[in-house]
């Protein structure tokens, strides 16, 4: 079981039972100790547990902030989105500009980008910018800069609108906490929708990365009109009236199998 697994597993039985042992998660899970402790100093570092002597436990947090977890979000529907990451990286030719945000399904593109060279890459993302810097097939990789909110991995804020502006792209890959073919791509962190607005007015293309458990789902605040989306990338979960719906906007589909 590799760490991703093991973590969601972690968080699926804390999910049921509310506090386990520490000792019981290394049986149950099949592992050392040390490779159990290894899994928890990370989770409890991003505020996905919250340890204690002995055992750990969920954070008394309200599901919606659980959920923009970026350790969370990271061990979710991984399948999903490393297709959805490896036919986003297939639009990226070399010598592009793209502009990433700080989600993890957009995160899952940089393993298929070293079969490109010489790419500049904006992103609010620091996860996003760390994974990145560890290639050297990038022209240069552009960090935004702004206030980091806690646990997300994402720089957010007007106060980075003057970078923005000074930058322009071939493709903003993006992703969202739902989209329709009515109102296009929406969220629920009014700050960092904002960042995301702004960087869409700087690229030619925007490509929407979202499974399809997000597919007609409409979250508080637009952020991305769907007049402006060029591509849809989702998973072979898509029904062929939402494939449809895209259609008749002028949108491209593309099913990652």
């Amino acid at each position: 079981m590799i760490n991703l697994e093991r973590r969601k597993k972690i968080l699926d039985l804390l999910a049921e039972v509310g506090t386990i042992k520490t000792t019981e998660l290394s049986d149950r899970l099949g592992v050392t100790g040390a490779t159990i402790r290894t899994d928890l100093r990370d989770l409890a570092r991003e505020g996905a547990i919250i340890r204690y002597h002995g055992g750990v436990k969920l954070p008394q947090e309200k599901h919606t902030e659980l959920t923009e977890n970026y350790m969370v979000r990271s061990i979710t529907h991984v399948d999903e989105k490393t297709a959805i990451g490896k036919a986003a990286a297939e639009l990226v030719g070399s010598g592009d500009t793209i502009f990433m945000d700080a989600s993890s399904t957009t995160f899952h593109m940089i393993p298929y980008l070293k079969y490109t060279d010489d790419v500049t890459v904006v992103t609010n993302g620091i996860h996003t910018a760390m994974e990145l810097q560890h290639h050297n097939n990038f022209k240069s990789i552009i960090l935004i800069g702004g206030m980091l909110r806690p646990h997300s991995g994402a720089i957010e804020g007007v106060v980075s609108r003057e970078m923005v502006n000074r930058l322009r792209g071939d493709f903003y890959f993006v992703s969202g906490n739902g989209i329709s073919a009515n109102e296009g791509l929406s969220g629920n962190n009014f700050f960092e929708l904002e960042l995301k607005r702004m960087c869409a007015e700087r690229c030619k293309h925007i490509v929407a990365l979202v499974d399809s458990t997000k597919i007609g789902v409409d979250s508080a605040s637009k952020f991305i009109p769907i007049e402006r989306i060029d591509y849809v990338i989702t998973d072979a979960n898509i029904t062929e009236k939402q494939i449809d719906a895209f259609h008749s906007r002028g949108i491209t589909v593309i099913v990652a199998k």
